[in-house]
């Protein structure tokens, strides 16, 4: 896949990270053959002039849909318009595509005739969808959309001068059906909770629907319900998971007799439960009980008889072959990349997925369901194979309490003789992990000289129960105990120069900084990136860490338990805080609040630490506009280069 017009450096720059494209959507055709998939392009304008209209700073964002085939070629770019397309399915006969795309501010329907021709919207009347489906005989869609207010609700809230009842300001979003045609939509199920995720029956005669008592992001993300339910009726025909319970993936067998779904009993992203059951009745089985895996993705079998399952193995995603009765799992053969949400064809033979290696940002790819074999379907960014890739290699330690340790230490090729400088890098979450995989920030400040550690702390996924758990009521302790003998090994062993030594990275990993600055000086400079300053202020403002994911991290809540809270403040350990600090926070930020920035950049200036902080207007927890992207890579490569020892 072409990338015209982009310029290519052996050392990548930070206008080369802005103008990095990235998969945003992905679809396989029901024979298996074709892909579709969305492409978000950051394009720069190399004539545009500053004014007062250009808040993007001469940079424009295409997001259009392409397609190409499973077994190679050329892709097809299918869309050029102005405004972005959001989602894309094949319909069941595999000649047309239909897709999400705005039409001024609101997202519409539309269809394309693959034969030729211009896509035609769908009339959904004031629906506004936010993801679909074609039912399977291709006469209708299915699609979650908020309900329209009605005139009446639209005169009071005129009235009262747009005044918002807080403790309910989130509207349910249902499910609705309407033909392929257009017209008025039909809601699908009852009751007012509201519709998370959908998958239809193969035969269209029923859809499993994960359900929350609202849209609050964090009743979404902790508190689902799964039901069956009728798709000419909207009847419930069974409830198969009552009690609020995390559950991100549903899929249907190909026979459409038995429903699999993940979830966990314990904690929130630690995902090691794979249930299967009988739609017709009987109990839901764990079929990877046992395996203590922290499962990515899944997809059937084409006999229906076993399921083909992702899950996060230390730095890498292993694939697993998991009869559907329960027994013994099968270890495909590891792939190049590893691999995100796969969407399966319909019969079961290949499956659609987002896929990256080391030297490959995410692209399209394509896993045979039988053996487990990838292949690349384009390339999204070619002119990353001419930059000059630092390896990354694997890191074993063992802490002060002996626990065995990884991480990953990506090397610079410009320390000479003598030990490089190291940035440490620890990723966000906690409950996430380093891969093996893309890692943008690590090949950009390997190229500037500094070898990049990301370590994998105990309190992450991917190395079991044990080790997500291990940092409960704990949160800050454990990973600087684990982090900073991580960066002892690398001394000892001659890989990091001491006395160059730097900290930074984001969210969770911003927490870290935050609690670093306050806990160590062995550091020249320390990046704050959308980084918790005070856990009971991130508390009280996130869309998403309370309730009970702080009972699960904090064992209680501020008002219940504020000494866990103070114990685990960044900010209580502030006074003795002596390292350079660089603060970058976006102001829009619905996971780890802005004023967490200002409360961290008050405290320091207080303090007399030299700090600068930057604020990224209109930006959300993670940097979506090129402008800001690059101007971040500026100003940390420049702080940290501003503090190294001449």
């Amino acid at each position: 896949m072409a990338s015209p017009g982009l310029r290519t450096s052996t050392r990548p720059l930070p206008h080369d990270m802005a103008q990095l494209r990235d998969l945003r959507d992905a679809a396989i055709s029901p024979d298996g053959n074709r892909v579709a998939y969305v492409v978000r392009a950051p394009r720069f304008d190399a004539r545009a002039r500053p004014s007062p209209e250009d808040t993007r700073g001469g940079w424009k964002v295409e997001q259009q849909l392409w397609i190409a085939d499973r077994r190679g070629g050329v892709p097809l770019q299918l869309t050029f318009a102005d405004q972005p397309v959001l989602a894309v399915r094949f319909s069941p006969d595999g000649r047309d595509l239909a897709f999400l795309r705005r039409r001024g501010a609101k997202p519409a329907l539309h269809v394309l005739h693959l034969a030729g021709g211009e896509a035609r919207p769908v009339d959904l009347g004031e629906h506004e969808p936010t993801t679909f489906e074609w039912t399977p005989d291709g006469r209708s869609f299915v699609f979650l959309a908020v309900r329209p207010r009605g005139e009446a609700e639209e005169q009071q809230r005129w009235k009262r001068g747009g005044a918002v009842a807080w403790h309910r300001e989130w509207q349910p979003v249902q499910l609705f059906m309407v033909a392929r045609g257009g017209g008025k939509p039909r809601r699908v199920g009852s009751g007012s909770d509201s519709v998370v995720s959908f998958r239809l029956s193969p035969d269209g005669k029923r859809v499993a629907l994960v359900t929350a008592a609202s849209t609050d992001p964090y009743e979404t993300f902790t508190r689902n319900r799964l039901a069956v339910v009728r798709t000419s009726d909207g009847r419930t025909e069974r409830e198969l998971v009552r009690s609020p319970s995390v559950i991100p993936l549903v899929e249907w067998a190909p026979d459409g007799r038995s429903l699999a779904y993940a979830t966990t009993s314990r904690g929130f992203s630690h995902i090691d439960e794979l249930r299967v059951v009988r739609t017709g009745g009987g109990r839901a089985v764990d079929v990877a009980a046992g395996l203590d895996l922290s499962l990515v993705t899944f997809a059937w079998s084409a006999d229906s008889r076993s399921l083909i399952a992702a899950a996060l193995a230390r730095t890498r995603t292993a694939l697993y072959r998991i009869p559907a009765a329960g027994g013994k799992p099968t270890l495909l053969p590891r792939g190049e990349r590893n691999v995100a949400r796969m969407v399966a064809d319909r019969r079961h033979r290949f499956a659609v997925a987002a896929g990256t290696s080391a030297r490959a940002p995410t692209e399209p790819i394509v896993i045979d369901l039988a053996t487990g074999r990838q292949s690349a379907v384009a390339s999204l960014n070619p002119q990353v194979a001419k930059w000059s890739f630092a390896p990354t290699e694997l890191v074993t330690w063992k802490n002060k309490e002996g626990v065995a340790l990884e991480g990953l230490l990506t090397r610079t090729s410009s320390g000479g003789g003598s030990a490089p400088p190291l940035l440490v890098m620890p990723h966000g979450g906690p409950d996430s992990v380093s891969l093996d995989s893309w890692h943008p920030w690590a090949q950009y400040f390997a190229a500037r000289g500094y070898s990049v550690f990301r370590p994998n702390y105990r309190g992450g996924i991917g190395y079991g129960r044990a080790f997500y758990e291990a940092n409960r009521g704990r949160l800050g302790e454990i990973e600087l105990i684990d982090i900073e003998s991580g960066v002892d090994h690398l001394i000892a062993t001659r890989k990091a120069d001491p006395d160059r030594l730097f900290y930074g990275s984001w969210s969770w990993g911003g927490y870290l900084s935050a609690w670093t600055l306050g806990h160590s000086k062995r550091y020249r400079a320390i990046m704050v990136g959308a980084g918790v300053a005070d856990v009971a202020v991130q508390y009280v403002t996130s869309d998403i860490n309370h309730g009970a994911v702080a009972d699960w991290e904090f064992k209680g809540r501020p008002w219940s338990a504020p000494e866990a809270f103070e114990r685990a403040n960044p900010s209580r350990y502030l006074a003795g805080a002596r390292t350079p600090t660089l603060i970058i926070h976006g102001q829009n930020d619905p996971r780890v609040g802005f004023i967490n920035a200002q409360i961290l950049h008050r405290a320091l200036t207080d303090l007399g630490v030299e700090v600068t902080m930057w604020a990224y207007p209109r930006e959300p927890h993670g940097f979506d506009e090129p402008a800001h992207v690059q101007h971040m890579f500026e100003v940390w490569a420049a702080f940290n280069d501003a503090r190294l020892p001449r």
